[in-house]
């Protein structure tokens, strides 16, 4: 490398270290940020479980295009069969985790928004829980329809209602309302707290009694306020708060989900990671509740029989962009291992079983890729021009939209094959990490070089002083 793009690269550097660096640090640090992104993190499991659900659900077969006689194909018809004879069973489970997926995003939330606060984190749970069951799933009378018999009045039928909560807005669409709910709740607790508008009981008292009489005030406050707006929002839209919010952000939905918004969003959190900083979890915070809803949606999708709308999802992310970890190290572990550069070699013999499960810490910060521009390009871009170019293909219908979400650390392909229960789309990861080995190629190259000329003069430095000495 030259003296003149060596002292460009050093500028690159100073100027993201000290322009862009604070400013990340500041948002990675950002309680609200931070609520959001803990928040949707613990729903994690509720979206793997209602996954498995899923694709016991959905085999990955067609029987009316399924003209095998070989074993595979006739246990992959007899598991069809058992799940179209077990359907209302099998997706129990999916509507209790899924289906109602953002009561449980709204508790967390409000919980370690609290947590930060150090306010009662229980109390901010189960106040953020509350305020959106009522402005999210309004008690109706409902009545079933098991026990309707023939020849019932109007009369007769009234007096079998009962109570019971609308999950429409449950799932995916109430996401956005679980976490402006479970943040304003707090902030409500945090402004009546600090007024000391709450009730103190004596010393004494044992701490969860307490803790409940201190939340008392603030309980009372949320629920008249947000049934007032929710009120409002009925009689002048009709319309309840969740519809309302999704009506208001459908374009900013609308914007993520696509090339462009994939792109930036890859690229920014791969400029993060340059500077050292955790990219995956200060992006996450803003994108993962973007993802989450998508995938929920395209589950509800599925399970209607209609075509998934959704093609930016958290499997995507985790399938098509990390392929092998933040900028698609996969393909740089490839090369590391046939690498000359014995330090090249010696990292990827430490990293290529963590790479192969997502992890690529050790890569990372042992190549090191922060800070290091000559692989900045394509670390920064890689993972980028993936996301485009799965974007275009799922669009084109080639492969299927994800609606299962598998654990991030489930390897590139076998999760791209679980998450849309289509061949293709592990077929096509592979296809990426070639590409990508190829984007990698040049610039490993020179960086290579550059290694193996350091270690060349180590070692003739280090026989040069052996020398000496046995003289």
């Amino acid at each position: 490398m030259s003296d003149q793009q060596q002292a460009f690269g050093e500028k690159v550097n100073q100027f993201l270290e000290e322009k862009l660096g604070p400013v990340a640090t500041a948002i990675a640090s950002q309680p609200h940020i931070l609520a959001i992104r803990n928040g949707v993190i613990a729903a994690i499991p509720l979206t793997i479980v209602g996954g498995l659900c899923l694709i016991l659900a959905f085999p990955p077969i067609d029987p009316k295009t399924a003209t095998g006689t070989d074993i595979f194909t006739q246990l992959l018809l007899g598991w069809h069969q058992w799940a179209q004879a077990n359907f209302t069973e099998i997706m129990v489970p999916f509507s209790m985790t899924m289906g109602i997926m953002a009561l449980f995003v709204a508790m967390a939330v409000g919980y370690n928004l609290a947590s930060s606060y150090k306010l009662n984190p229980l109390s901010g749970a189960i106040m953020a829980a509350t305020t959106f069951l009522l402005v999210s799933a309004p008690t109706q009378s409902a009545v079933l329809l098991s026990k309707v018999k023939d020849g019932m009045d109007a009369k007769a039928l009234a007096k079998l209602g009962s109570g019971v909560l609308p999950s429409n807005f449950l799932d995916a669409k109430g996401i956005f309302t679980a976490i402006i709910v479970g943040l304003l709740v707090v902030e409500v607790m945090k402004f009546m707290r600090e007024r000391k508008y709450t009730i103190k009981m004596p010393e004494g008292v044992p701490p969860a009694v307490a803790a409940s009489f201190e939340a008392l005030l603030p309980m009372i406050v949320n629920i008249f306020l947000f049934y007032m707006v929710s009120l409002i929002i009925q009689s002048n839209f009709h319309v309840i708060l969740p519809e309302a919010i999704m009506k208001l952000i459908a374009p900013l939905v609308s914007a993520v989900d696509s090339a462009p918004g994939i792109f930036f969003i890859s690229v920014f959190c791969q400029i993060l990671w340059f500077m050292g900083l955790h990219g995956a979890a200060i992006v996450g915070g803003v994108a993962s509740p973007f993802m989450d809803a998508n995938l929920l949606a395209n589950a509800t999708e599925k399970i209607a029989g209609l075509p998934l709308t959704h093609i930016f999802t958290t499997p995507f992310w985790n399938c098509f962009v990390l392929i092998g970890g933040s900028g698609a190290t996969m393909a740089l572990v490839l090369l590391m291992i046939r690498s000359k550069s014995q330090q090249m070699k010696t990292i990827a013999k430490l990293g290529w079983l963590p790479v192969l499960f997502n992890i690529n810490e050790p890569i990372i910060f042992g190549v090191p890729l922060v800070f290091n521009p000559v692989l900045a390009i394509p670390f920064i871009f890689v993972g980028a021009i993936n996301g485009v170019i799965a974007y275009i293909v799922v669009k084109a219908g080639m492969i299927a939209p994800g609606f299962v979400n598998a654990p991030w650390t489930t390897p590139a392909p076998i999760s791209a094959f679980i998450s849309t229960l289509d061949w293709k789309a592990g077929v096509f990861v592979l296809f990426l990490v070639a590409l990508d080995y190829v984007l990698y190629y040049p610039f490993f190259r020179v960086f290579e070089k550059q290694l193996l000329e350091q270690e060349e003069k180590s070692e003739n430095h280090s026989s040069r002083k052996s020398h000496s000495v046995s003289i």
